[in-house]
């Protein structure tokens, strides 16, 4: 997103800004935030004042940027008329205009055609559009043709990691909330959640453990761990974070980066203790239980399952 963005920030700055963009990426790319970054560099222009400019772009609060997306299904006709009505009133409202369409996918063919046709209106002359997509092939070639587009990739986890610390994030949840989200704002609200924080907590002291053979992992779960299966999608999160922690365990024996830093001494404990194949079994186990999931197996089942796997495999 950097990229895109300093593409922008040169673009504007050179005055050769195109009035159509499509920009696409998977979710969690940063297409709507680069939006508002771009949208505050276009009306910030020649302004002295810009303090609450961000803000009110976040909030949806500046009347110069309308904003469409999906009405049920598709995107309407009607909301294009809308549009077009909406910024005719040029006596209202001064400097340039932003319209910017979520899910642009999902445009019906007679709102692609108003939506064209408003684009070769003489007072679209300062209006600029972003369409924002997740599947660019499912983009009507009529509307790809008209646009500039550009690709951003999926948020790194490293970078995402760094943000969450600038943030105020503690570190071991900052490290771990990329591996199950790649949006910003889903990965704060992960940090916020009471219940994930328990969840890291138990699967550092399930680490801890690991060698102490007074500690049946059986009852262990049973006395502290029915919490995870309160929610399948919160279970499943726990067992793709148990996956990170043994392919770690693999990765060090292999001298490879791993994710799991703040538990490195327990790491390399247990990696020198396993075979790479016992290792592997054990992933594979874990994946399994994974995987059964979307067979909407008894969470208590599944959960026991796991505990006894664990304690088979210490």
């Amino acid at each position: 997103m950097k990229k895109a963005y300093y593409f922008f920030e040169q673009t504007i700055k050179k005055n050769r800004l195109s009035h159509l963009y499509l920009i696409s990426g998977p979710k969690g790319s940063g297409k709507a935030q680069l939006v508002d970054d771009v949208a505050f560099l276009i009306l910030s222009q020649n302004k002295k004042d810009t303090t609450h400019l961000k803000t009110q772009i976040q909030e949806r609060k500046v009347s110069n940027i309308m904003y469409i997306e999906p009405d049920g299904l598709s995107i309407k006709k009607e909301q294009i008329l809308l549009l077009q009505a909406e910024f005719s009133k040029t006596a209202l409202v001064t400097g340039p205009r932003i319209y910017i369409i979520k899910s642009v996918e999902k445009i019906s063919q007679a709102a692609a055609n108003s939506l064209l046709k408003f684009m070769e209106e003489p007072q679209s002359h300062f209006v600029f559009g972003f369409l924002l997509t997740e599947n660019l092939d499912e983009v009507l070639p009529t509307i790809q043709s008209r646009s500039q587009i550009l690709h951003l990739k999926s948020i790194d986890e490293k970078d995402l990691e760094l943000e969450l610390i600038k943030q105020g994030v503690s570190d071991n949840v900052a490290v771990l909330a990329p591996y199950l989200t790649k949006n910003i704002d889903e990965a704060l609200a992960l940090a916020d959640n009471p219940n994930f924080i328990e969840m890291i907590s138990f699967l550092e002291d399930l680490i801890k453990v690991w060698s102490d053979k007074n500690i049946s992992y059986p009852l262990y779960f049973a006395d502290s761990a029915r919490f995870l299966v309160q929610d399948r999608d919160f279970f499943m999160n726990f067992l793709e974070l148990l996956l990170l922690y043994f392919l770690d365990l693999i990765h060090y024996k292999a001298h490879q980066d791993i994710t799991y830093t703040f538990l490195r001494d327990y790491i390399q404990s247990q990696s020198n203790q396993m075979s790479i194949q016992a290792i592997q079994d054990l992933i594979d186990e874990i994946q399994d239980i994974l995987k059964r999931q979307s067979y909407y197996i008894n969470l208590d089942l599944a959960l026991d399952q796991l505990a006894y796997i664990l304690e088979k495999k210490r």
